[in-house]
C-alpha cells in the first residue's frame, strides 16, 4: 500500500509542475499587453530545429549610441529591462534598465554579448577606453513552435518577404513575454 501512496503522490507532484508552467503562460496571455515586434533573418543553417524556428528581433541588438542606458556598464548574463515604446502598435526601444521602471511597458532580458567600441592608432594601440557599443539580448521568446513544413515558408519570408515575418508577444506586467503568434506580410500563421 505504501508503494501505491508514492507513486500516485509523485504523479499529483509532477502535474502540479506542469499545471504551473501552463497556467503562468496563461496568465501572460490574458492579463498582458500586446504587441508586434519586427524579426530579422537569421542564418538559415540554424533557423530551425525540428519543428520549431529560431527568431532573432531588431530589439535582440541595443546600439546605445541610440537607446539611452540608465547605466551603460553592463556584463554577460546581466538582467536588463528595455523600456518600450509603442508606434503603430510595434514595440521599439526606448531606454535600457537595470531595475524594472515604473509605469512603463518593458521586457525582461538577459545580456549574451558585449560588443565594445575600440579605437586604434596605426599601430594598433587602442586610443581610448573602450566603451561598450552594443548589447546583444534574449528575451526568452527567441523561438517558437509551427506547424509541420511551415518552417521553410517561414525561413523564406524572413530573406525575401516585403512586410517580413513580425511576432505578436503579448507582455505582462513584469516584463515577461510570451509570443502570441508569427505574422507573414501581415497575416497571421494559422496553427
Amino acid at each position: 500500500m505504501k508503494q501505491k501512496q508514492i507513486f500516485y503522490l509523485t504523479i499529483v507532484f509532477w502535474l502540479l509542475i506542469f499545471s504551473g508552467f501552463i497556467l503562468y503562460k496563461e496568465y501572460t496571455l490574458r492579463t498582458g499587453t500586446e504587441i508586434l515586434l519586427k524579426t530579422e533573418p537569421v542564418d538559415p543553417r540554424d533557423l530551425f530545429r525540428g519543428d520549431y524556428v529560431t527568431l532573432n528581433y531588431e530589439i535582440s541588438t541595443l546600439d546605445l549610441d541610440e537607446v539611452p542606458a540608465e547605466d551603460p556598464y553592463f556584463n554577460y548574463n546581466d538582467r536588463i529591462y528595455l523600456a518600450l515604446a509603442l508606434e503603430d502598435g510595434y514595440g521599439v526601444p526606448k531606454k535600457v534598465y537595470r531595475n524594472p521602471p515604473d509605469d512603463e511597458l518593458y521586457l525582461k532580458g538577459t545580456v549574451k554579448e558585449l560588443i565594445y567600441n575600440w579605437e586604434e592608432d596605426e599601430a594598433g594601440i587602442i586610443t581610448e577606453d573602450p566603451h561598450i557599443k552594443e548589447l546583444r539580448v534574449e528575451y526568452g521568446i527567441e523561438s517558437y513552435f509551427v506547424p509541420e513544413g511551415r518552417g521553410r515558408e517561414i525561413e523564406s519570408q524572413q530573406w525575401t518577404g516585403e512586410e517580413g515575418v513580425d511576432v505578436k508577444v503579448v507582455v505582462d506586467k513584469y516584463g515577461n513575454a510570451v509570443i502570441k503568434s508569427l505574422l507573414i506580410d501581415g497575416q497571421e500563421v494559422e496553427i
